[in-house]
């Protein structure tokens, strides 16, 4: 064994404390001891080891590589995805920020290179900020900040139309390989003529989140040119990608010019989910996008949230990989803007649908114990079906753990981080923090928390319900019991 290699330790990492719940604490060390095994040293000269999801098969994804840092976040520092961020950010190009959608890790060259150019979601800035938000530790800005700045000024300047909004070369560039939303990768695809809503949104969420980055280092300057650039992008994708027939953030055609009349592609996908944690959806229409994901003729499928909707004639209730599969991180960009966005009850209830099917899944002896690389929508739990109606890869952790981990904290147990402003939000912060709920009760002053930090931190808890109560504490190092 490499001893430059994180080694799998129980006793390091946070302990949910879930009573009557003991098969979530099971696949909770089962995603832990994956993760473990899943981080690989290259063995080559400059290369950090880093998380695959796929062992055995030597690359790197981007988008798959920014996806798990939300797992490791939890890891109370003892492996962390962020290496694999650091691999990538020394393998851009300097002339213009391109960072490719995958590199061969024994030569460090593109994995596609006859697709000079070829992208994954722009998803670093939004890894960067949350990783931030968890730990307090600022000193990577400096370092990172012109990797992502670059990276956004390639997209601009070469994934962007001539009506201002963007596209992917093609679906698998978007990672979403085989949805109906484009053809495949070929030279001068161009998309298919498509501009694709997750990109725009993608390129407008890494937009707020270097402008949150920037004024972290007191540059507040650049972060109000990257809030500027933010409204603009928003401003489009309301304007061009609403369809007000049926509520809904679609894909449209448009290649060499800006049309007087969209034509819209009436596929419904999970691509339209990042409107949720970007920020593009307010008001009226952030609503009707939480009625889509919650209807069951669409996306709230028995394990939400298919990745096409269920009314497609596309649609397969086996998955056929992005034909209905339900994905970790589309399910991410939904439950962590449902809940970013007044609708943390509905991110909890399709949380537990989703995590309650990996548990039985996992449960399942004919499966045998695993983690999959994406689920069938349709009961009863199983893992879903690539294209070829293959089962789709097991023990995929990666960022199939977001699930029993990172969601589980977050949206089950209710915990959230915000340590540069000292708050926690039921969070675990910078040292040592432990909180469990003793009691809970609809009653005002019936929810007794029990609360012990080695830091000084304001802690602000929610009772949620028909009738939410929350509240404030400050409170100083030691252990207490509050009530609320």
């Amino acid at each position: 064994m490499n001893a430059s290699l994180p080694a799998f330790d129980p006793s390091a990492l946070p302990r949910p404390v879930l009573p009557g719940h003991d098969d979530w604490l099971s696949l909770w060390n089962l995603a832990w001891r994956l993760l473990f095994r899943n981080v690989k040293d290259p063995g080559v000269p400059g290369w950090k080891p880093y998380l695959t999801c796929f062992p055995g098969v030597d690359m790197i994804w981007q988008w798959d590589s920014c996806v798990m840092t939300f797992l490791t976040n939890w890891s109370n520092g003892t492996v962390s995805a962020f290496d694999n961020l650091d691999d990538l950010y020394a393998l851009r190009r300097e002339s213009d920020g391109f960072i490719a959608m995958a590199y061969d890790t024994l030569t460090g060259k593109p994995s596609y290179p006859e697709f000079d150019g070829r992208i994954n979601p722009p998803l670093m800035a939004w890894a960067e900020r949350d990783y931030l938000l968890a730990t307090g530790d600022a000193s990577r800005l400096p370092r990172v900040l012109p990797a992502l700045e670059g990276f956004f000024g390639f997209v601009e300047a070469r994934r962007r139309r001539v009506c201002g909004l963007y596209y992917f070369e093609d679906p698998g560039s978007s990672g979403m390989d085989n949805s109906p939303r484009g053809g495949y990768c070929a030279a001068q695809n161009l998309g298919s003529d498509v501009c694709f809503v997750d990109l725009a949104c993608q390129q407008a969420l890494s937009a707020r989140c270097i402008a949150d980055l920037a004024r972290a280092l007191g540059d507040g300057a650049k972060a109000a040119r990257y809030e500027a650039e933010f409204d603009r992008i928003r401003g489009l994708v309301d304007r061009l990608h609403w369809c007000p027939r049926d509520r809904f953030y679609h894909d449209f055609f448009a290649r060499d010019r800006a049309e007087d009349r969209v034509k819209f592609l009436g596929t419904k996908t999970a691509a339209a989910f990042w409107t949720l944690p970007s920020g593009i959806a307010r008001g009226d229409r952030l609503r009707a996008m939480a009625d889509h994901l919650f209807d069951p003729a669409e996306f709230y499928t028995p394990v939400p949230f298919a990745s096409l909707s269920r009314d497609d004639l596309n649609y397969d209730p086996d998955g056929g990989y992005w034909l209905g599969a339900v994905w970790a991180p589309t399910n991410l960009a939904a439950i962590r803007g449902l809940a970013d966005n007044g609708f943390a009850d509905r991110a909890r209830e399709a949380t537990l649908r989703y995590l309650g099917a990996m548990v039985a899944a996992a449960a399942d002896p004919a499966l045998g114990p695993s983690i999959w690389e994406c689920y069938a929508p349709e009961d009863p739990p199983r893992p879903a079906t690539t294209e070829k109606g293959e089962r789709c890869g097991r023990d995929f952790v990666g960022w199939s753990g977001l699930a029993p981990i990172t969601l589980l904290v977050e949206n089950v147990i209710g915990l959230r981080r915000d340590v540069p402003a000292r708050t926690e939000n039921f969070r675990f912060g910078e040292g040592l923090v432990s909180a469990v709920c003793l009691r809970r009760s609809p009653e005002p002053g019936g929810t007794v928390l029990r609360v012990e930090t080695d830091v000084p931190l304001v802690l602000r808890a929610t009772v949620a319900g028909p009738a939410p109560r929350e509240a404030a504490f400050d409170l100083a190092p030691g252990a207490r019991e509050i009530r609320l």
